[in-house]
């Protein structure tokens, strides 16, 4: 009988010490895959600034126009600088909207001046190219695809092909950057994936997220971008969008800069 006790206390022990060492295992790999990112800056993630100019009317009553200027993380998808940012981060529309409370409200939003903010202060003149207010993504391109301030600016784009299969309470990392005031340094967060909706369509749900910002597994791959989830055309809740999803939108707005040409 003492023998069977001894023996079933060395087998939890051993349960134990294994489960402590695999967790071990995960938190090296996720350190040490944050410190990669953090050794070249996070350069896959920037800061872009848009200046819009706000038009809105009310029963047929026009209010005067409003400039605002707005900044949110972006994460670069491509080498000539395509960078995904969340769409409500830039357009005021339905934030404006909601304020508003009115069903007949008219609002126009007019994109005036889109800037990507690189680190060492420099500035890159974009366009906005496409916008899916649905999925709460707007693609900002760089007018200028072979221009000085692109081609020596220290920026990685994402591989949106990676393919990534992530299970309930992974951990999961959040790349970012701090504002002007604090030198747009990198910062790194950790996560836990919340849950996996699979229909109408496929989302994560973070235990934290940064609009944006992409989210990378313990491993360096790309998970997706964390945007809102829009209900009623306003921004709800945030989610991750997975990296197939913005691949499909990036590809559209590279096409339509080809057809520019």
């Amino acid at each position: 009988m003492r023998s069977s006790i001894k023996l079933a206390f060395a087998v939890g022990i051993f349960a134990i010490a294994g489960s402590c060492l695999l967790a071990a295992k995960k938190t090296s790999q996720l350190q040490a895959t944050a410190k990669r990112f953090v050794s070249d800056g996070n350069a896959t993630v920037v800061w872009v600034s848009a200046v819009v100019r706000v038009d809105v009317s009310v029963a047929g009553r026009s209010y005067p126009s409003q400039e605002q200027k707005l900044e949110t993380l972006g994460t670069v998808v491509d080498k000539d600088g395509l960078v995904v940012v969340s769409n409500s981060m830039i357009d005021p529309s339905a934030s404006i909207r909601k304020q508003i409370r009115s069903p007949g409200a008219n609002v126009n939003v007019e994109f005036q001046e889109v800037r990507i903010l690189l680190d060492d202060g420099s500035e890159i003149p974009c366009r906005l190219s496409l916008k899916d207010p649905d999925l709460d993504i707007a693609c900002v391109q760089p007018l200028d695809r072979k221009g000085k301030e692109l081609t020596t600016a220290a920026i990685r784009p994402v591989n949106l092909r990676s393919k990534v299969n992530p299970e309930i309470l992974d951990e999961v990392l959040i790349l970012g950057k701090l504002g002007r005031t604090l030198y747009r340094q990198p910062t790194v967060k950790v996560a836990r994936i919340s849950s996996i909706i699979e229909k109408p369509r496929k989302y994560y749900v973070l235990s934290q997220a940064i609009p944006g910002a992409p989210v990378f597994d313990a491993r360096g791959r790309l998970l997706g971008i964390a945007v809102y989830k829009i209900a009623g055309g306003m921004p709800t809740s945030m989610i991750t969008l997975p990296s197939e999803d913005v691949l499909d939108i990036a590809l559209q707005a590279q096409q339509r800069a080809k057809n520019k040409k």
